[in-house]
């Protein structure tokens, strides 16, 4: 896309800037409460005329008191969100919700300038359900239910500005995995159905990976499927009102994801192709094309970024990082954003990327992100964070030329006394770069502790962004490497495509490499590394102590797997539930029914190599992990038993798949039990 040339308005910046560059002669422990509370709120989006903000918040009082909430007895708040109105013009708040009565706000959104829609989210015990979804006016009148309560979903695809009675939604009322399109009154709940979703037969194995509308007509013009390992755009025929097959393309082969629309046009990410399906420019990184629908004919190439994909799916197959932004209710794409490591924009609006340049030059060093915006773009919510930074929320009023602080995400935390990463980049030893993130420890110590941090997934990759985990270990002094090894995604199809059976293998030496290019660098002393991780991370985790067992001196395996088996098992459980089934495993893991995929699970399962660790292991785990079950761990603690192996536990009773996103007491116990675990058999 060819760089636009415009100019830059003039923001008044109303707050003073805090400098956050860490001191090590003025360090301060950070209490572990202060790590373990949630962020003081998680959504704000601006009204259609940009008078007013719908804020979704922890109802805490911008407080962090996880003993309060002991004394309370409250096993987990997590789910205690309230629903605030702020007035922009006043300052002025109103609490919509308070989360009252064991329930809160699951989530929420506009429907007009002066109404809005809100689903509550109810605890019965630790069993999570969302029922019903409300509307009601912004001064508490007319409240409706908009959908019954039940496990079928609604979404909203365009609010009708040209009938404020009126929305435009999708419900998979009729088949659970499909979606149809409907016409919905948002003072009676009435809806009208006027476009079915496409009908392909049985469900099994099949899910929705997105879709297209014309916003003129509201009408739906593709849906993409999964469709076991293939990825199938079907096409809306509006004249004949059925859909047909568009386009398909395989999981790990060269193809292109639809985004949304601008000016008419299909904004898709991916690689190029001529209307006969011959691959014109296969794209290692996604890259962004215009596409008609009609000629099947793609424009030449707007952007591309060489190292990172930009949306959509990489490999074809799994979702990479980032997403579209737009004004509210707009039918076109203002911008699209991935991550680097740092926060990437491509434009299509003028104005918005004048604003977002502006906004950009206050804070050079930091992550700006747009997050919501007014009709008319010209009122918008912006979070600026970093890794030493929560988010910072500012309000920017182009009226008023202004850009205002809002909101600090846990203002509790002292930015000065958080560690910033920085990206590097190091090469594995069958010449594989591997981009990292190293974040350097707040507290000056003798010795270069050091733990190396695989990230879960392990379809996913690092970001700037805070973390909680990563944070906790350098103000405790140590230096903590988080690498995106092969296997991880939004690094073009061939870092992904590279971990495909290299579990404990290819992706488990990417790991090791990293420790040693730690060590050669000077930022880990051999003799005091420890290795952590959650999910695929805790599985990692469990690899280097098992096959790398001279590296370590300790281990972190938080709700990892340690069974390959076992997670293969308890995924077509989960399969035969809910008629779905994820075949990208195959590619991935192998086949596990067969020979050669037994002996392969067989050989990478840390389970059976129990015999081979020399360090010590913390085992962390929530009772109600229905991702990785309990079992992994207590069937590794277990052996570890068995064979006299030095190991500590904890297990979280009302938790599940988390280690520092579980309920606040539970955060704070297993923060607890790792500084224990840490002073014993990394520091001493």
């Amino acid at each position: 896309m060819d760089k636009l040339n415009m100019k830059i308005p003039n923001l008044i910046f109303s707050v003073a800037l805090i400098f956050t560059s860490v001191s090590l002669l003025g360090y301060e422990r950070i209490p572990n409460e202060q790590f373990a509370c949630y962020s003081n709120f998680n959504k704000m989006m601006v009204s259609p005329d940009g008078r007013y903000l719908l804020i979704r918040n922890t109802v805490k009082n911008n407080e962090c008191d996880v003993e309060k909430e002991k004394e309370k007895g409250v096993e987990d708040e997590m789910y205690d969100r309230g629903l605030l109105l702020l007035d922009l013009d006043s300052m002025e708040t109103t609490m919509l919700s308070d989360g009252s009565d064991g329930g809160g706000v699951s989530d929420a959104g506009w429907l007009s300038s002066n109404r809005i829609w809100y689903t509550p989210r109810y605890q019965t015990g630790k069993n999570i359900k969302s029922f019903a979804t409300f509307a009601m006016n912004i001064d508490g009148t007319r409240r409706t239910i908009i959908k019954e309560g039940s496990y079928k979903g609604q979404a909203i695809y365009d609010p009708d500005f040209d009938d404020p009675n009126h929305i435009y939604v999708v419900n998979n009322e009729r088949r659970d995995m499909i979606w149809d399109y409907y016409k919905l009154n948002v003072y009676t709940g009435k809806k009208t159905r006027i476009a079915l979703g496409p009908d392909i037969g049985d469900m099994k194995g099949k899910a929705i990976l997105g879709s297209l509308t014309d916003y003129k007509s509201k009408l739906p013009l593709g849906m993409l499927i999964d469709v076991g390992l293939d990825r199938v755009l079907y096409e809306y025929d509006a004249e004949e009102k059925k859909w047909k097959e568009h386009f398909r393309f395989a999981c790990q082969q060269p193809g292109f994801t639809p985004i949304g629309t601008y000016k008419g046009q299909v904004v898709v990410s991916g690689s190029k192709f001529s209307p006969s399906g011959e691959l014109l420019e296969e794209n290692d990184t996604n890259a962004i094309y215009f596409y008609d629908m009609e000629t099947k004919e793609f424009s030449d190439k707007l952007y591309q970024d060489p190292r990172y994909d930009v949306d959509g799916l990489t490999g074809s197959c799994r979702q990479a990082s980032g997403g579209s932004f737009s004004r509210y209710g707009s039918a076109e794409i203002a911008a699209i954003g991935y991550e680097s490591y740092q926060q990437e924009v491509v434009f299509f609006d003028k104005d918005a990327e004048a604003t977002y340049v502006a906004v950009k030059q206050l804070f050079p060093d930091d992550q700006v992100s747009l997050v919501s915006s007014d009709v008319s773009g010209k009122v918008m919510i912006v979070s600026v964070s970093n890794t030493n930074n929560p988010g910072d929320y500012y309000i920017v009023d182009l009226y008023k030329n202004a850009v205002n602080l809002l909101y600090q995400s846990r203002p509790w935390l002292d930015r000065s006394k958080l560690a910033k990463a920085q990206p590097v980049t190091y090469t594995a030893r069958d010449g594989l770069e591997i981009p990292a993130l190293l974040t350097l420890a707040t507290k000056e110590t003798d010795k270069n502790y050091f733990i190396i941090l695989p990230h879960g997934g392990p379809n996913t990759k690092q970001y700037i962004g805070y973390d909680t985990w990563v944070q906790f270990f350098a103000n405790r002094g140590i230096n903590v490497l988080q690498p995106d090894f092969r296997g991880s995604t939004g690094l073009g199809t061939n870092h992904y495509v590279s971990g495909n059976q290299e579990w404990g293998k290819k992706m488990q030496d990417d790991i090791t490499d990293g420790v040693l290019w730690a060590i050669e660098n000077g930022y880990a002393d051999k003799d005091r590394v420890c290795i952590a991780g959650a999910s695929y991370g805790g599985y990692a985790t469990m690899a280097g102590l098992v096959f790398t067992p001279d590296l370590y001196r300790c281990g972190i395996n938080s709700v990892g797997v340690t069974d390959q088996q076992q997670l293969l098992d308890n995924f077509a459980a989960k399969a035969s539930r809910f008629q779905s089934w994820d075949e990208e495993p195959l590619l991935e893991w192998g086949d596990l029914s067969t020979e050669e995929g037994q002996k392969y699970a067989k050989e990478i399962s840390p389970i059976l190599h129990v015999d081979n660790i020399k360090a010590p292991v913390l085992v962390l785990h929530g009772s109600n992990d229905y991702i990785v079950p309990v079992f992994h761990a207590r069937d590794l603690i277990s052996k570890l038993k068995s064979l006299g192996k030095e190991y500590d536990s904890m297990f979280q009773a009302y938790d599940g798949h988390c280690v520092t996103s579980c309920g606040e007491m539970a955060n704070l116990e297993y923060l607890d039990k790792q500084d224990e675990f840490l002073e014993k058999y990394l520091f001493n």
